[in-house]
């Protein structure tokens, strides 16, 4: 069932979309509430390998700090959503995957020199990146519904299916 929702997660990362709105948050929030402790970090990275594959590759201290980010996100899926799953936890863990990530990738951006060396280009650098912020927000709620609500309703029916 996992393998199944990791692999639609990583055909819709593939199709195209802007910049921020892709279900690699949400996939890494699902890793960390049900992936294994020690490698469930890794299933976000699926989808960006084989988008990086098929679209070609960037900048690599960016794309290390990308990969990176959306390996810490699972932390927040892990602290917030591994036991009980309610509203609160679900739009804190939404949150705070995203900022983990905005606060990883937009770091990257201003090391890989593409604002001034200075603490006034850090600063630019995240405020150029609230407007994805917000939409990474959004998206990683969307596609949550979406990867958890398809998994409650696999478990749900799972057992009536082979019942059957």
């Amino acid at each position: 069932m996992k393998k199944t929702l990791i692999a639609l997660a990583t055909v819709l990362h593939l199709i195209p979309h802007p910049f921020s709105v892709s279900p690699v948050g949400a996939l890494a929030l699902y890793a960390g509430a049900f992936g294994s402790n020690r490698l469930g970090w890794l299933t976000p990275m699926l989808p960006m390998t084989v988008a990086a594959i098929v679209f070609g590759f960037y900048e690599p201290i960016i794309m290390l700090f990308v990969f990176g980010g959306f390996g810490l996100s699972t932390l927040a899926g892990r602290w917030l959503l591994r036991g009980d799953r309610n509203y609160t936890r679900f739009g804190a863990a939404v949150v705070l995957g995203a900022f983990i990530f905005y606060l990883v990738s937009n770091f990257s951006v201003w090391l890989a020199g593409m604002y001034p060396p200075t603490m006034a280009g850090l600063a630019a650098c995240y405020i150029a990146g609230l407007p994805f912020f917000l939409q990474a927000i959004a998206a990683d709620a969307a596609y949550c519904f979406v990867l958890f609500g398809l998994h409650a309703l696999i478990e749900r029916y799972e057992g009536e299916a082979i019942a059957v």
